[in-house]
């Protein structure tokens, strides 16, 4: 073995680091389904039974099966009574089989399958539940005020999308506990959509500013406004005879709402 040009080359010319960077990649890879790492707790496997699965997949992808419990016992560098011990102990679990191809691990992926279906079930089911309850929300509040059923459909148009019973109880509380008109939250609303903001929060935050400015009216607000870009024009020098009209309406209330 000898150093040319600062890499080991043998007596037959070869390039060591290339051919081992060759083999590291062209050797493949032992594939270990994210949905066993996610499930493992729950089908009470320890770390030792998923070492042994991943030398189960490794001997797997590279087609050599049956493996013996010496051969995971080489693999892994442990005991094989404690490769055997741990193989019987997920064979009586039921998540390995002892079939003529050696151990099939049809009962592992079948009680993560079950594990699958029931929390998509579970998801599915609790997101009828939220629809349903916004549903019994806005149906309740319609028929205790016209004002309320116009806002959450005016929202739900702006939005895109049905309300969740989480914003319906938001706008509920601007109308009955802060008391905020409806005209007040429908130009809120409008200030939100012009900046592409379809978020309660931002909203909120307008409904709050104005509220501590003791701005009660569209009129007021308007005014409020125009003094405000005014003053900001007069501070960038850039005022003209138009004052805050030349502004594109997306920008218009980036600096007074974002702020």
């Amino acid at each position: 073995m000898e150093e040319r040009d600062g890499y080991l080359m043998d007596g037959s010319g070869f390039h060591i680091p290339a051919l081992f960077s060759k083999d590291f990649f062209t050797a493949g890879f032992t594939l270990v389904p994210n949905l066993l790492l996610k499930y493992s707790s729950k089908i009470d496997l320890g770390s030792l039974d998923l070492l042994v699965l991943l030398a189960f997949f490794y001997f797997q992808q590279l087609g050599k099966e049956p493996p013996t419990s010496r051969e995971f016992a080489q693999l892994l560098n442990l005991p094989e009574k404690q490769i055997q011990a741990t193989l019987e102990g997920m064979i009586a679990r039921g998540l390995l089989r002892i079939s003529g191809n050696g151990y099939d691990p049809s009962g592992l992926f079948e009680k993560i399958a079950d594990l699958w279906a029931e929390e998509k079930v579970q998801a599915l089911q609790e997101a009828r539940r939220e629809t349903a309850t916004a549903a019994q929300i806005r149906t309740a509040e319609r028929s205790q005020t016209p004002l309320l059923g116009n806002l959450f459909r005016i929202f739900e148009q702006e939005f895109g999308r049905p309300l969740t019973p989480m914003e319906c109880t938001h706008i509920l509380r601007w109308y009955k506990d802060e008391g905020y008109s409806e005209d007040l939250i429908l130009e809120a609303l409008k200030r939100a959509v012009l900046r592409g903001i379809f978020n309660l929060n931002y909203i909120d935050r307008i409904l709050s500013h104005w509220a501590r400015n003791n701005l009660k009216t569209t009129q007021e607000i308007n005014q409020y406004e125009e003094k405000f870009f005014t003053q900001r024009q007069l501070r960038k020098g850039k005022f003209n005879l138009e004052g805050t009209k030349s502004e594109d309406k997306e920008e218009k209330y980036k600096d007074l709402y974002l702020t």
